[in-house]
């Protein structure tokens, strides 16, 4: 890849090391990854923080439970790129949640979506094999 491409990971607290385990996974294939534990400036307004986020990302990862109500941060996460992407893959069960990836609409890239989507399910394949 020319340019790292950044991906934003949408998850609920509970999932929170699942959502690291990925972000760690897609660093070390070469995406520049944004993940509240690492990005998040308390003292920011958090609406607008991660709105910018959100719009500056090329990818968007939401992780949700199969079962369970979302929370309030990540259905304002969700709709905010509802706004500005599109799902870019059929979402997928991991580990029993559920894994959409989008992308931003005015991204032209193919290879790089085949490079996220086998990372993510690199992620699976070693996490079921261990």
């Amino acid at each position: 890849m020319s340019k790292p491409f950044t991906a934003f990971i949408s998850y609920p607290r509970a999932l929170e090391r699942m959502a690291a385990e990925i972000a760690d996974r897609l660093r070390i294939d070469g995406y520049d990854t944004w993940i509240d534990v690492n990005n998040f400036d308390m003292q920011a307004d958090a609406h607008a923080q991660l709105k910018r986020a959100i719009e500056g990302c090329d990818y968007f990862l939401s992780i949700t439970p199969a079962i369970g109500e979302q929370s309030y941060w990540v259905r304002f996460e969700n709709a905010i790129a509802a706004q500005t992407c599109t799902v870019l893959a059929d979402s997928y069960f991991f580990r029993g949640n559920r894994l959409e990836v989008w992308r931003k609409a005015e991204v032209d890239a193919e290879d790089p979506d085949t490079v996220i989507l086998t990372s993510l399910k690199r992620i699976e394949a070693i996490s079921t094999n261990v």
